[in-house]
């Protein structure tokens, strides 16, 4: 309790100096980030794991010093006051904290995982932030970070447990990645020919790799991307070929259809058989 309200203290200090020296709210936000890395970092140097000597706290009051940094850490963005700069600096700037606290050698695995997912995140929005102070509005650059972000997690637990399937490791990353891209090709009125083809590409790079590995997740999400996406390439020609084309297209699809019935039934089920064998 004490330990918190030194923190307490001190945040309140740190915002009332700042103001006091003529500085606004969105410059005293960096003065309160920096309350909160100092107790971000200070907080393992007051551990005494034994029975807590004076002056110190055991592994609860660690983990509320922590928790307060934390707080503190977003008590400075809201304090940046809306301002898209100054809330990407303190994204960035508590990324950077957070990230040299992983580095430290006696941090438990728990522990160092839970701190990088948070300094990761942090620099994510900080970025994104940073996209929209500078007005930018390409779709992919804000879901393509956070894909890769996830996707570079997926593989790195996939590694360490290999027990863990391909849709808990690499879906959300995948899904992250197509799913936005997917519905802005479909929705919007545009014809976006370099994000269709790019997507197009994509999918079938990671259907690919997907049956390669061994993998169902990125096998089925592929394929779930490329269906919806051809479907709306015929759409599209629709109005640029004759009709008899498509008629004469079917018409042969259909007679093929007709005459390999139970050899196409049976590849229909081993195809079924084979992605549920898939990881």
């Amino acid at each position: 309790v004490g330990w918190l309200g030194a923190v307490a203290a001190a945040t309140g200090f740190a915002l009332v100096a700042s103001l006091t020296a003529g500085q606004s709210l969105r410059t005293g936000a960096f003065a309160v980030l920096a309350v909160a890395a100092v107790t971000l970092h200070a907080a393992p140097l007051l551990r005494v794991v034994r029975s807590g000597g004076p002056g110190g706290v055991g592994r609860a009051g660690t983990w509320a010093l922590e928790a307060a940094a934390q707080a503190v850490a977003l008590l400075a963005l809201l304090l940046t006051g809306g301002s898209l700069r100054h809330a990407a600096a303190v994204c960035v700037l508590w990324g950077v904290a957070v990230a040299v606290r992983v580095l430290r050698r006696s941090e438990s695995p728990g522990g160092r995982r839970v701190l990088a997912a948070v300094a990761a995140g942090s620099e994510l929005v900080g970025g994104w932030l940073v996209l929209a102070a500078r007005g930018v509005v390409v779709l992919e650059a804000y879901t393509l970070p956070a894909a890769a972000l996830a996707l570079g997690a997926g593989l790195l637990a996939l590694r360490r447990r290999p027990g863990l399937t391909s849709w808990l490791t690499l879906g959300p990353a995948l899904g992250a990645a197509f799913l936005p891209s997917l519905v802005s090709v479909l929705v919007s009125g545009e014809p976006q020919p370099w994000r269709r083809l790019a997507l197009g590409a994509a999918a079938v790079a990671v259907v690919l790799g997907g049956a390669a590995r061994r993998w169902q997740a990125p096998v089925v999400l592929g394929s779930a991307t490329l269906v919806p996406l051809a479907l709306h390439e015929l759409a599209r020609g629709w109005d640029l070929l004759p009709r008899w084309l498509f008629l004469g297209v079917g018409g042969l699809l259909l007679i093929g259809l007709a005459a390999t019935y139970e050899r196409r039934r049976r590849d229909l089920v081993r195809l079924r058989e084979a992605v549920a064998r898939l990881g």
